[in-house]
């Protein structure tokens, strides 16, 4: 098949964690015998970008800044080379990675019906309305979105969603439920069977409010004021909206030496960090999002290394008596220190992390494999 990948997005950071799923996503279907052309943006040009990362321009602008209206503008930039450079074309196939509805938008699916035999739209997370909460003119893009969102049904086949949706349609359109895959070819699984003395946890993410670290550092700011003697050090990798408010936590509570703020870390510098460290934390606060079910991402990088993590609220690949996942509360209140450190110990029991680590990965590797997931959505849809 002749597949057409769009995404909207800037592929300038093959790092950035959406990117490299979209990547992952054009290389699985491509093992599948497909070909694909994968449109996104390069900075502010329009590009085809191929999984190996080389960039082909197809058209190019000036640099755009990263304001609500230079988003708004690169969008339309890319829908409008997308319907000029599909128009004396073919294909099977049309992929479609959703960022909202708008009338351009309506107009770009418009276009390419007349050209794809086929079109599906993944929906990262469902549903997002309140990840637009705090977001600029919310109230006007959501309406717009809901508007315009459901006159997609008279051009897509099918929504492909990782979470399950009441009545089985978004927009009254069949979706197609897969979970949220991943490449594990890039994840070396930890092999040193030495469990480290102290604690060190990692939180890896782009800071949004539904991360909810806060906690963790409220948890860890009582631990110490009640005495507590465990090492524990967390390790906050990333930058986001959020920053902010954890380092003025971690400053007000003192917890210099035990909160380390690193940045963003990609590559074999990630992966070295995520070695020294012997548990993850995923979301605490997916609750604020209106999320009870998560099929992030960030789990299946922790399990691709091997490491045990902790969430407040259930990962859709794993059984509720799976012993490599601490669930707290979905709430407001701290976590407490004495539930990670009981949590920690009874997996290390053993004392072999190199053992633990390869069963987590086995058991994530199995049920998110993006091959595996890639062909669930293609048998479906063909």
């Amino acid at each position: 098949m002749n597949v057409l990948y769009i995404a909207f997005s800037d592929f300038s950071n093959l790092y950035f964690g959406a990117n490299k799923k979209v990547i992952s996503q054009c290389k699985a279907l491509e093992k599948l015998g497909n070909t694909v052309t994968l449109m996104g943006r390069y900075r502010s040009d329009i590009a085809k970008i191929s999984t190996d990362g080389s960039v082909e321009p197809v058209r190019k602008y000036q640099t755009s800044g990263v304001d609500l209206l230079n988003k708004v503008l690169n969008k339309k930039r890319l829908s409008s080379a997308i319907r000029k450079y599909v128009q004396d074309k073919h294909f099977s196939l049309c992929y479609i990675r959703y960022d909202l509805s708008t009338p351009d938008f309506l107009k770009t699916v418009k276009a390419l019906k007349r050209v794809c035999d086929k079109i599906v739209i993944e929906i990262a997370t469902y549903p997002y309305q309140k990840e637009y909460a705090n977001a600029q003119f919310s109230g006007i893009r959501l309406w717009m979105d809901d508007y315009y969102g459901r006159k997609l049904k008279d051009y897509v086949d099918y929504m492909i969603s990782f979470y399950e949706v009441e009545g089985g349609r978004i927009f009254d359109i069949p979706v197609i439920q897969v979970p949220n895959g991943f490449d594990f070819s890039n994840s070396k699984v930890i092999t040193d069977p030495t469990v480290p003395k102290d604690i060190h946890i990692a939180a890896v993410s782009t800071m949004r409010e539904w991360h909810g670290y806060e906690r963790f550092i409220e948890g860890m700011y009582q631990y110490y004021a009640n005495g507590g003697e465990r090492n524990i050090i967390l390790h906050l990798v990333g930058t986001g909206p959020e920053y902010t408010k954890y380092m003025t936590l971690v400053e007000k509570y003192a917890l210099q030496e035990k909160v380390i703020f690193h940045g963003a870390m990609h590559g074999d510098e990630l992966g070295k960090l995520l070695e020294r460290c012997t548990i993850g934390v995923d979301s605490l606060a997916r609750h604020r999002s209106g999320i009870s079910v998560l099929s992030s991402l960030k789990s299946r990088e922790y399990g691709g290394v091997g490491i045990p993590l902790i969430n407040s609220c259930k990962i859709d690949i794993m059984e509720d008596d799976y012993p490599y996942c601490l669930y707290t509360l979905a709430d407001e209140s701290a976590i407490p220190m004495e539930d990670v450190i009981a949590f920690h110990d009874r997996v290390y029991a053993g004392n072999n992390r190199a053992e633990v680590a390869a069963q987590i990965r086995s058991y994530i590797e199995e049920r998110s494999d993006m091959n595996a997931v890639m062909k669930k959505v293609m048998d479906r849809v063909v």
